[in-house]
């Protein structure tokens, strides 16, 4: 409780700091804030965040990305309210990230990225049981998935399995008919993987299935073993299904 409580107090501590300073940043970004902030769907949100609606303001900034995805402040904000009011730390994470992409030389930068790790420990600690590790390995997938980000935006979750072709009928046999072919042996319904260093589900789905969006289902097939998706450890068999 007192970890919590301390990542709680330093939250609330940079939240204040950064909101306490105009929102722009080296005087170029600053100038580009200050013009996105003249948008007529910001102005209505931040209208709405002064009035404590914070699902409005929420939703009128994400119609603004809608319009326009580049729009930095409307993702600086966003990320402040995820953080700070809906204890979302995934969606904050996430549009801190992206306001650091779109305005690299932000003055704040250092700010925001200790709000990052910031709400990494809270979300880490947000966990019902969080195993030893937990928020390291949770910095790893972290990374992890900022990799993978672009092949998954190119994939179908979940990719498609190739169609069965259809078998042909077999031929009706002749008076000296030859032997009906010999049935193929069944394929095993589960394989096993030994998981090796820096190994993570995501990872053991990409070696595997070719697919990274799959480990759930290796999750799934050996909760007997696996207390939490981030508890695989080195040397460890895992059942992977098919």
């Amino acid at each position: 409780m007192h970890g919590k409580r301390s990542q709680f107090l330093i939250a609330a501590g940079l939240l204040v700091v950064l909101a306490s300073q105009p929102i722009g940043c080296s005087r170029n970004a600053g100038t580009m804030d200050q013009w996105e902030e003249r948008d007529p769907m910001v102005r209505r949100a931040i209208a709405r965040k002064n009035m404590n609606d914070i699902d409005g303001a929420i939703a009128l900034y994400n119609k603004a990305l809608e319009r326009k995805p580049t729009m930095a402040l409307a993702h600086l904000e966003l990320g402040l309210l995820y953080d700070a009011n809906k204890q979302d730390y995934i969606r904050a994470i996430y549009h801190y990230e992206r306001y650091l992409e779109l305005r690299p030389q932000a003055e704040k930068r250092k700010l925001i990225e200790d709000l990052i790790r910031t709400a990494r420990l809270s979300f880490a600690a947000s966990l019902p049981e969080t195993p030893s590790g937990a928020v390291e390995q949770i910095a790893v997938l972290k990374r992890e998935i900022e990799v993978l980000k672009r092949e998954l935006d190119v994939q179908h979750p979940g990719s498609a399995q190739p169609a069965a072709t259809a078998s042909a009928a077999p031929a009706a046999p002749s008076e000296k008919g030859p032997q009906p072919p010999k049935p193929e042996p069944a394929q095993p319904a589960v394989q096993t993987y030994v998981v090796q260093p820096g190994d993570t589900l995501l990872l053991v789905a990409k070696k595997v299935y070719k697919d990274p969006s799959k480990w759930k289902a290796i999750f799934d097939a050996n909760r007997s073993t696996l207390a939490s998706p981030q508890s695989v450890r080195v040397g460890q068999t895992l059942i992977i299904p098919r």
